[in-house]
């Protein structure tokens, strides 16, 4: 038995905030299961919220995966700012809504799965994009920034068939779906597959069993206009690799458009100290602290030094220590003070080729100090040492 989070609609007053018709509609598909869990649904004005919510919660072999996909969306999408995105493009006639009926954020997405699903499918795969804070980048070999143009549909299946070929020969399954969503200053895919073959074991009722499943596995790619870049967030190596040349081959006619190489480095650390911390001219950066770096221990094979404090560069002038830059630097953490806002913007670079950092309003600001501190290797920078990855302890 497994439990299910609904943080949402395992609240009473949530739940029953859906019409009873549009709920109904929504579990009537399910009839046989909730009487094997004698939950009676046949009756829209008596239904339960607490016995459909348990028997849903306290999932089994026997609980519709299609069941679970639902409850589980409307439960994440049940919020005012998921709500605004969905009526940015659709109309409450097209969720056979009344423009003065009392909806809920939960009865308006439970709507929308009933009527405008692939709306709701899309505008959910997008919203995992936004969650996603840690990107390896490549930039465009191309010696001016690449143009991206919208593909057409047909492109986008054969971009997901090309990507269909790779997993199913990595024992992925297929059925690889991506999303592409474009705006004036970026472009962003969700890419969604199979991953690998899982098999885990189950007790129900005091009986031992198993349950084998594939996992569905979600990445992502952002395509930055005015940098001519693509971000990737993707569990291991070769799958970035196949995304650089398959969304170069699809989206932009060159399957070496992004090549795999060096994005990020720490040696202004090394070469400037202190001063490779200072604001420049970058309009809105009111001062920069860094406040934590990886070092490789160059006494014990794959160990790892941490320094932390308040600010590094402060706490070794006043110990009159240094912070042994002379080592392999694998990551630096930064706080960044802006103008006008309260919360320092947190900043970790990883060489080669992760930055983490919240992708927002400030995102630009944060890039333009990379850029000019030298953080970010740009074609006309100084050729400076390279190094291998990290470590993977790192």
């Amino acid at each position: 038995m497994t439990s299910v989070r609904l943080p949402r609609l395992s609240s009473q007053s949530v739940f029953e905030s859906i019409a009873p018709e549009r709920l109904r509609s929504l579990l009537m598909p399910f009839q046989d299961f909730f009487q094997s869990k004698q939950v009676d649904i046949s009756d829209p004005k008596a239904l339960c919220s607490q016995a459909i919510v348990g028997a849903i919660m306290q999932s089994d072999r026997d609980t519709p995966n299609s069941l679970l996909d639902a409850v589980c969306i409307i439960d994440e999408m049940a919020t005012q700012v998921a709500v605004d995105q969905l009526l940015d493009s659709l109309s409450l006639r097209d969720l056979r809504l009344t423009a003065n009926g009392k909806h809920s954020a939960a009865d308006i997405m439970t709507a929308a799965w009933l009527y405008q699903r692939e709306k709701l499918l899309k505008l959910h795969a997008h919203g995992r994009i936004k969650r996603c804070r840690a990107f390896d980048c490549f930039q465009s070999s191309q010696p001016t920034v690449p143009k991206f143009t919208l593909p057409k549909t047909e492109q986008v299946r054969l971009l997901e068939r090309d990507l269909d070929a790779w997993f199913v020969e990595r024992s992925r399954g297929h059925g690889t779906r991506v999303e592409i969503f474009a705006n004036d200053t970026e472009v962003e895919m969700s890419i969604r597959h199979g991953s690998l073959f899982r098999r885990e074991q189950t007790l129900d009722d005091g009986v031992f069993g198993s349950i084998a499943y594939r996992p569905v596995q979600c990445d992502t790619a952002i395509f930055q206009r005015s940098l001519g870049e693509l971000r990737l967030n993707a569990k291991t190596f070769k799958e970035k690799a196949l995304y650089c040349r398959l969304i170069g081959k699809h989206c932009f006619d060159d399957e070496n458009c992004f090549p795999v190489g060096e994005k990020y480095t720490l040696e202004p650390l090394r070469e400037y100290g202190h001063s490779s911390l200072s604001p420049g001219d970058i309009v809105g950066v009111r001062s920069v602290r860094l406040v934590e770096l990886k070092l490789e221990d160059s006494e014990v094979l794959e160990a790892i030094t941490v320094r932390k404090a308040n600010d590094l560069f402060a706490w070794a002038e006043h110990h009159n220590k240094g912070i042994h830059k002379n080592r392999r630097m694998l990551e630096a953490t930064f706080k960044m003070c802006l103008i006008g806002r309260k919360a320092e913007r947190v900043i970790t670079i990883r060489p080669p080729n992760v930055a983490i950092y919240n992708r927002g309003l400030d995102a630009a600001i944060i890039e333009a100090w990379l850029v000019q501190r030298g953080y970010i290797v740009t074609k006309s920078s100084s050729k400076r040492q390279r190094h291998e990855p990290a470590l993977a302890s790192a």
